[in-house]
Parts: C-alpha cells; sequence; structure tokens
C-alpha cells in the first residue's frame, strides 16, 4: 500500500456530460518521464477512460497553435502536465529554454484548457519557496524562487490560475521512480566505484516516491480537488541524511562526509529548507503518505 487513504471520504469525480455512461478522456504531457511513466502504468488499470499520450515528438508545448490544435483535436476531460526543464543548474544557462517549457507551455496548455472545458492538473515544485521557513511550507505561504528554474515554474503556476478556470497545481519534491535520472540513482552509480563521498547536509526536504505520487494525483482528481496542494512523502532529511540511508540500506560501505551547501559550488541557488505540509491533502482526501523511508525501500527492492 502506498498512500494510506479514508475510503469513507472518497467519492468518484463525475465528469460525465449526461447520464449515460462516457470515456473520460485524460491528455498527459510528458508521458515518458519519471512521473508521467508511473501515471499511464496507474491509469492503464482503471475502466471506462482513454489515455491520450502527448511525447514532446507529437506535441511541442512551446508552440501555442501547436498545442491549441492538438488539445481541441483529442478534446480530453482532463490534461496531466507533467512536462518540464528540470534540470535546476542548466536553467541557470538556457533561460529561454526554461521560459519556454515551465512558463510559457503551461500557459497555452491553460488556455487551450479553457477552450475544450478541459480540467488542468499541473506539476510544480518546492521550490517556489526560498527556504527561509524554520516549519513545513503551506500552501499559501509567500513564494520566493532562487533559481532560474524556480522562477519560471512559478511563473506556470500563475499562468495555469490566470487561463484555465479548473485547475489542480500540486506542488511536490526531491522526486525519485524507476524512469528518469534521480539523486538514488546517482547514489548507487556513485557506490559503484567511489569509496568517500561528500554530500551537503544543510539543505532539507523530503523524498517522494513517483508511484506515490501518481496514486495521491489520481485520487485528487477523483475527488474533484482544485487548487494549490503540496505532496510528498512524510518526513523529512537533509541530502546527506538520505544518501545515508540509500547505502546503510544497501549495504554499502561508503564513507559520506558532511558539507556545507557553500562548499559545494553549483550554478543554481537552491532552498536550504523546502520541506511540505501535506495538511490540506489529508484533510481534502482522506490520504496519509507513507514515510520516505518506507516509499525507499520499496523503490530500492523493485531496482534490484
Amino acid at each position: 500500500m502506498k498512500p494510506e487513504i479514508d475510503n469513507s471520504q472518497l467519492s468518484i469525480y463525475n465528469l460525465h456530460k449526461t447520464h449515460s455512461k462516457q470515456i473520460m478522456k485524460i491528455l498527459i504531457t510528458g508521458p515518458h518521464g519519471m512521473l508521467g511513466t508511473d501515471i499511464i502504468k496507474l491509469l492503464r488499470k482503471e475502466r471506462d477512460l482513454k489515455v491520450i499520450e502527448a511525447p514532446h515528438e507529437e506535441l511541442d508545448i512551446t508552440l501555442e497553435d501547436e498545442v491549441s490544435n492538438f488539445i481541441s483535436r483529442h478534446t480530453p476531460d482532463i490534461i496531466i502536465n507533467c512536462a518540464a526543464y528540470t534540470n535546476v543548474d542548466k536553467c541557470e544557462t538556457e533561460r529561454e529554454k526554461a521560459f519556454k517549457v515551465n512558463a510559457l507551455g503551461p500557459k497555452y496548455i491553460a488556455a487551450a484548457a479553457k477552450g475544450c472545458g478541459a480540467r488542468i492538473i499541473h506539476i510544480s515544485t518546492d521550490f517556489v519557496f526560498d527556504g527561509n521557513s524554520e516549519r513545513p511550507y503551506v500552501e499559501g505561504d509567500q513564494t520566493n524562487p532562487l533559481s532560474e528554474y524556480a522562477r519560471t515554474k512559478l511563473e506556470g503556476e500563475k499562468n495555469i490560475q490566470d487561463y484555465c478556470n479548473s485547475f489542480l497545481i500540486v506542488r511536490t519534491s526531491w522526486l525519485f521512480g524507476h524512469h528518469g535520472a534521480n539523486f538514488v540513482k546517482k547514489m548507487l552509480e556513485l557506490a559503484g566505484h567511489k569509496k568517500e563521498l561528500s554530500i551537503v547536509t544543510d539543505e532539507t526536504g523530503t523524498p517522494t516516491y513517483t508511484a506515490d505520487l501518481a496514486e495521491a494525483l489520481w485520487i485528487l482528481i477523483k475527488k474533484g480537488c482544485e487548487g494549490i496542494f503540496h505532496v510528498s512523502n512524510e518526513g523529512c532529511c537533509s541530502r546527506y541524511e538520505w544518501a545515508k540511508y540509500i547505502f546503510e540500506t544497501q549495504g554499502y560501505n561508503i564513507k559520506v562526509n558532511p558539507i556545507k551547501s557553500s562548499q559545494y559550488k553549483r550554478p543554481a541557488i537552491v532552498p536550504l529548507n523546502s520541506t511540505l505540509n501535506c495538511q490540506k491533502l489529508t484533510t481534502s482526501t482522506g490520504i496519509r503518505m507513507r514515510p520516505w523511508e518506507d516509499a525507499l525501500k520499496e523503490y530500492l527492492n523493485k531496482q534490484k
């Protein structure tokens, strides 16, 4: 079991336009990415659903006319936007690309969604906050992005809200999954040929398993939730603690040295604390996300 669900609070979101049974059409951008793959895997198990994959080869979300034509042709009930430019450091030098994908793309998708009466689900990031809070961030806290990646993602959020009437924005954090590059895979790769590593100890957040996030998203959709929600696994850790846990559970004898983020030179500035408060998710749906340690153990077992 992934997220814990109180079934007494769970109701199916009714998207039928008439009293007759209809097939719900869900269009997914970024379907081959880490999260998109898990969402599609989950939705394929559902009945009375038609999943429309929109990979970059078929839909360039940075081209307004292409987005409008593609969405009007398929007339989806729901659009899940998983497409994003997520290389935080490269966004600092490839600013135009970051803006087009993370800010303009959501704008075009939102406008097209409104045009065909679709609801849009948009994935955002914990990095929209500056990390100065001493507590986990709630949805209404003041945003203050520090990097180009974060600024473009926040602009994307604003465009979703400005250009579509029916939306769900989900902020999440520190994703790991089976279908893309992530911190866990990187640590395991390094463990194959390194005896000693230095990992930052003053960046705190919550590792989140994409399989768990996909399930939570689907429940939010079925409940008809709208607005902004924070969704991550439970608990928090530093990147140093995360790496130590990975190596210990896998039996690697690697010396991990704690360092400050100021000692680790990188192009982008990232928040020191980006832990998200997910109480709104629990209150609205009955979901309580499992601890990140439990999710990581399942991930590692499946990776073997």
